[in-house]
């Protein structure tokens, strides 16, 4: 009597595996989405935060207006992230091939930079508020 497995006992665990490898793979892909995501939403909001610094420091620039949302603002500026990057309002350790500082948006790729995206920074009731136009 010969032991091991026959072509089909072989043929239907190959099968059996290759499904649980899909349902893994697609698992996995769905949780690398939503940490990208989370990630983005935390360096928005470090943007965001910074500008409201530089929106405080400031308050004297913020003369313009703008739409937000549909909704128009006095005392407002625009400003790109790489400005606030380079007066140390936003901080990142992300450098692009060149040794320049970056914040990745790692929704997009490995090379969507948000440096030169608009953040509008105005002022409603005495506070100071920030908005990234994505």
């Amino acid at each position: 009597m010969k032991k091991g497995f026959t072509l089909v006992e072989l043929m239907a665990v190959i099968v059996i595996v290759a499904i649980i490898s899909v349902i893994g793979y697609a698992g996995v892909t769905i949780v690398q989405k939503n940490i990208k995501t989370n990630l983005w939403e935390g360096k928005v909001e470090a943007i965001e935060n910074g500008a409201v610094s530089y929106g405080e420091d400031n308050k004297n620039k913020l003369t313009n207006s703008c739409i937000i949302d549909g909704s128009t603002k006095t005392s407002c500026q625009s400003v790109k992230v790489q400005y606030l990057i380079d007066r140390n309002y936003v901080p990142t350790d992300e450098l692009d091939s060149n040794g320049n500082e970056v914040i990745i948006n790692d929704t997009i790729g490995d090379t969507a930079y948000a440096n030169d995206m608009d953040v509008y920074i105005y002022v409603e009731n005495n506070i100071v508020y920030a908005k990234l136009m994505e």
